[in-house]
């Protein structure tokens, strides 16, 4: 239903029902709202509820991922020495995680707020900003936040108490099965192969930050007043990215690498920014776009809970490089496309990435890909790359 209430207030409500055969149902409300109070200014804003039931995997599937460990305890590690040296036994492995189903999780609630101006100075330019916050009650997660550590304090229980010790330490629900014993030293203790989690209800996900745009278009001055010119720039920040546990434990994510098993540790840069400038004569028209995305540390707590407010202590490396880094730098990227339209409906275009050679910076946690993190600066390690092709439309 869209109702303009007055005439510089404009509301829209609509509704969503929902109904499963497993007894779940829920009513989703959306609502919007714009208010004008004058004709360069609009104050904006957005409240909906989202609703979604455990899917067939999370209640009775199964599956293995792995991620990046070496374990760290002094006693284990003195049992697989090799000429006073840790052997192979004791280096970076892949430690297995496998999730099993729970019948018994219940559905996500979902609660989302925007809020903020659009302002309209001149015709030729458009800014604006917003804030957001987005929360998903009773969120479905695998319970492998614990992995890591639990994997590192079962070993190190292992190396002095055996088994039985070993087993002891695991929280209620998690088990582990070992990996085979170390060939050059049989009687150290194992390490561990897979840990057995399942998935929960976490008692919520949450993030809020601040979308922020401009979008400017004119003509250039002067001799150049055939060319048109259009520049866009978008930036988000993220100010929080926090999963909390049933027993109040938080995982904090912005400005670290984690999440770091969900997602193949691509983490959660605090900025993330692009610049476009499009500059149109006749039939040719060219854009150069600048990307940026802010460094973070080298540490997440789905890795090692508190590692987020515990400065460098617990940083990752899954490299034998020393001395390693507790920050991933920034990276920046400019892009270049130029385009000349044939006719209306056939275009040529060509495309160059990474005009400038900007070089991925070092990331030695990550373990999506070599001593760099691809989710964010993949296009520094390809370097200058080129694209050309053809357009058509019907």
């Amino acid at each position: 239903m869209n109702a303009p209430i007055v005439k510089k207030l404009d509301v829209d409500v609509s509704g969503r029902y929902d109904h499963y055969s497993e007894g779940f149902s829920h009513f989703s409300p959306k609502v919007g709202v714009v208010f004008k109070p004058f004709e360069q200014l609009s104050l904006r804003g957005t409240f909906s509820r989202g609703f979604r039931v455990p899917s067939f995997a999370e209640t009775n599937g199964s599956n293995v991922g792995y991620t990046q460990i070496s374990i760290q305890d002094a006693n284990w590690l003195s049992q697989h020495q090799s000429n006073g040296q840790a052997d192979a036994y004791a280096q970076v492995y892949g430690l297995g995680i496998n999730t099993a189903g729970n019948s018994k999780l219940r559905p996500e609630i979902a609660t989302n707020f925007t809020a903020g101006p659009v302002f309209t100075p001149t015709k030729w330019l458009t800014l604006s900003a917003s804030y957001y916050y987005i929360r998903k009650n009773h969120y479905i997660t695998p319970n492998s936040s614990i992995a890591n550590q639990a994997a590192q304090d079962w070993a190190a229980a292992y190396a002095t108490g055996g088994l039985a010790a070993a087993n002891a330490t695991l929280p209620a629900g998690v088990t582990i099965t070992p990996n085979p014993v170390d060939s050059q030293n049989p009687n150290g203790a194992p390490s561990p192969g897979i840990v057995n989690v399942g998935y929960i209800n976490a008692n919520k996900i949450y993030t809020d930050g601040f979308d922020l745009s401009f979008l400017a278009h004119t003509r250039l001055p002067g001799k150049l007043r055939d060319v048109q010119w259009v520049s866009r720039g978008n930036a988000t920040f993220v100010h929080r990215f926090n999963l909390v546990y049933p027993n109040g434990t938080v995982n904090r994510y912005a400005g670290t690498l984690g999440p770091y098993q969900a997602v193949s540790s691509s983490g959660t840069p605090k900025w993330r920014a692009n610049w476009s400038n499009t500059f149109i004569w006749k039939k040719w028209s060219l854009t150069p776009t600048l990307y940026y995305t802010s460094g973070y540390r080298d540490v997440a707590d789905d890795n090692y809970q508190g590692s987020s407010t515990s400065g460098c202590t617990y940083v990752i490396s899954n490299s034998s490089f020393v001395p390693y880094r507790c920050h991933t730098k920034a990276f920046w990227d400019v892009d270049l496309t130029v385009n000349y339209a044939l006719s209306k409906h056939w275009s040529l275009y060509a495309n160059v990435y990474n005009l400038l050679g900007f070089r991925a910076p070092y990331d030695f946690g990550t373990y999506s890909a070599y001593l760099y993190n691809s989710s964010w600066a993949q296009k520094g390690v390809v370097l200058r790359s080129f694209q050309f092709g053809i357009i058509g439309s019907l």
